[in-house]
């Protein structure tokens, strides 16, 4: 007699590390502490590349990193701290939604890349050594709000702001809310900026 063997199938790997990262933060919410939060920085190094930091965050934990050379490392990197330091998940069914092993191309889904590449040019570009990106991931009720984003350029005491549901609209926000900053600043249009 042979038994039966009851079984759940495993739920869907996320798309992307930043749609796992978005279902840890989560999971973390729902699990631990509401007020946990994702928060990356994107800032200018001295020799003119961009350099990536981010910070996972839930009541009194936290893990950050800082100072690597592409969104990709310093979210892989992230985890890499958060899974050494502390215990997430507690059913083999959520470590699905981790954000482990995704490739470097893995991480963004293209129009999500191409808005954070043109607001990253556009910031070097106008601003040079003096300006800093920052989104944050919450997984609140109000979908419009879960990703804000904010564009500092302490010199020129601009700052601005974008919010939505995802990364991509939040910073097709964040760019739609600049535009005449960054106008003003060069005097040209947009499309004549990059």
């Amino acid at each position: 007699m042979s038994e039966t063997i009851a079984s759940r199938p495993l739920p869907h790997r996320p798309q992307t590390g930043l749609l796992a990262w978005e279902a840890t933060i989560g999971y973390i919410s729902a699990q631990y502490s509401l007020d946990a939060m994702l928060t990356i920085h994107a800032y200018p190094a001295a020799d003119k590349t961009v350099r990536w930091g981010a910070a996972a965050t839930w009541g009194q934990n936290g893990e950050k990193v800082r100072d690597l050379p592409t969104l990709a490392a310093t979210l892989r990197e992230l985890w890499k701290l958060v899974d050494q330091h502390h215990v997430i998940f507690e059913h083999s069914e959520a470590l699905v939604k981790r954000p482990a092993n995704y490739s470097d191309n893995e991480w963004l889904d293209n129009d999500t890349k191409i808005i954070l590449e043109r607001v990253l040019q556009v910031m070097a570009t106008l601003y040079g050594q003096d300006w800093l990106l920052v989104l944050v991931y919450q997984p609140v009720e109000s979908a419009d709000v879960r990703f804000q984003a904010r564009l500092i350029a302490p010199g020129d005491n601009m700052k601005t702001s974008g919010h939505g549901p995802s990364m991509r609209d939040a910073c097709r926000d964040l760019y739609r809310n600049a535009a005449h900053h960054f106008m003003a600043r060069s005097g040209k249009s947009l499309d004549e900026i990059l």
